[in-house]
């Protein structure tokens, strides 16, 4: 059965994914690494990439169809989908919300040590960075696909990141999972 998993940006999703992994055995597929993957091919910042597909959706189209394909082809295998959109393109998965406030995104931002992130002076431009890719990206969703994936009427659980470790959060997903499916 699979869990789509998305969030904020800095809502700690890959890490969260990771610890579903090692902890109880599920695969991953992260959409990101691969769009982040695509981005660097072009030698183009993540925000650049973003501004890129709004004029040529062809390598976003890629990765929905590769991920509505694999939500079929892994639909009876415990798959972590980290991705905006798996909850939208799978919609027979656990679809889960990761909530984080925009003042700990930009915290969590600032003082990530992430390899390829560029630096940032203060709080506030990492916010100010932080928001002007999330708004990109909902913007490209409701261009594209008419879904705006604030929403959270689309998930079947919402959790906030900001007072709880990944292996707390891991562990509450799974939970919720297992009630869902009734496993």
């Amino acid at each position: 059965m699979i869990i789509s998993l998305t969030g904020k940006p800095c809502s700690g999703k890959s890490t969260v994914a990771q610890v579903l992994k090692d902890k109880y055995g599920f695969k991953i597929y992260s959409v990101g690494e691969m769009f982040k993957e695509e981005a660097s091919k072009r030698n183009m910042s993540a925000e650049e990439f973003n501004k890129f597909l709004m004029s040529d959706p062809k390598y976003d189209n890629f990765l929905d169809d590769k991920t509505k394909e694999l939500g079929i082809l892994w639909k009876d295998e415990d798959v972590v989908f980290d991705s905006r959109l798996a909850w939208h393109f799978i919609p027979h998965s656990f679809k889960v919300f990761l909530d984080l406030d925009d003042e700990e995104m930009a915290k969590r931002l600032a003082n990530s040590n992430r390899v390829g992130r560029e630096k940032y002076d203060n709080i506030e431009d990492a916010r100010k960075t932080l928001m002007e890719r999330f708004n990109a990206e909902n913007k490209r969703y409701q261009k594209f696909y008419g879904i705006n994936n604030l929403n959270l009427k689309n998930y079947d659980f919402v959790i906030s990141s900001k007072n709880k470790t990944p292996v707390e959060i891991a562990d509450e997903i799974y939970t919720k999972y297992k009630e869902h499916f009734k496993i």
